[in-house]
């Protein structure tokens, strides 16, 4: 239990210590199509732990203790650390292959997403009720994100356009991230049942 809140307590204090000292962090590290075009890669990790203001923080830091608390279990047993690394570099790479025309983002609720669909996964693999109702309210979101839009609200709030996409693709990393490790699992138990 205790790496689970280490985990989260690296993440928020990254994400903090980036929002102090913001002029910086975001001319260097906020994902810039341009920049990693030229060789600056790292963008498409350290993006996700930049933010367009105070409440932008406040809300996705609120949303990551939320999704730690929910889903305890889950990450005791997977390293919530791995999974957003994986996660934020997928949703970079779709950003920037399927989406050459966005030029700039910032912010950790698309990879929020993915941790979120990954813990579902796992609660439907313990065949938890819970898992398939987070799991058909967490696809009625993203659908309605996906055919509506973006909340105004949220929008005025932190001061930048929400980008649903970002939102899309953790979720759908955060699935593929989950079958991956399954796949491990099962070959692991194969290899080590053949000796």
């Amino acid at each position: 239990m205790r790496t689970v809140w280490f985990h989260t307590a690296i993440i928020l204090t990254l994400s903090a210590l980036l929002f102090v000292f913001q002029d910086n962090s975001s001319q260097w590290l906020a994902y810039y199509h341009n920049g990693i075009a030229k060789g600056q890669v790292w963008r498409l990790l350290t993006a996700h732990f930049c933010h367009t203001n105070g409440y932008h923080l406040l809300l996705n830091g609120t949303g990551l203790v939320v999704v730690a608390t929910l889903f305890l279990d889950t990450f005791k047993q997977y390293s919530m650390l791995l999974m957003m690394l994986f996660i934020g570099l997928f949703i970079s790479l779709c950003l920037y292959w399927i989406e050459p025309d966005l030029q700039w983002y910032v912010g950790l609720s698309g990879a929020l997403h993915g941790l979120f669909a990954f813990s579902v996964c796992d609660e439907l693999k313990k065949k938890d009720k819970w898992g398939v109702i987070l799991g058909l309210g967490f696809i009625a979101k993203v659908a309605y994100e996906q055919f509506n839009g973006p909340s105004p609200t949220t929008e005025a709030l932190i001061g930048a356009t929400v980008l649903i996409n970002a939102h899309l693709y953790g979720a759908i990393a955060g699935v593929i991230y989950f079958i991956w490790l399954q796949i491990q699992t099962t070959i692991g138990v194969r290899l080590k049942q053949k000796r």
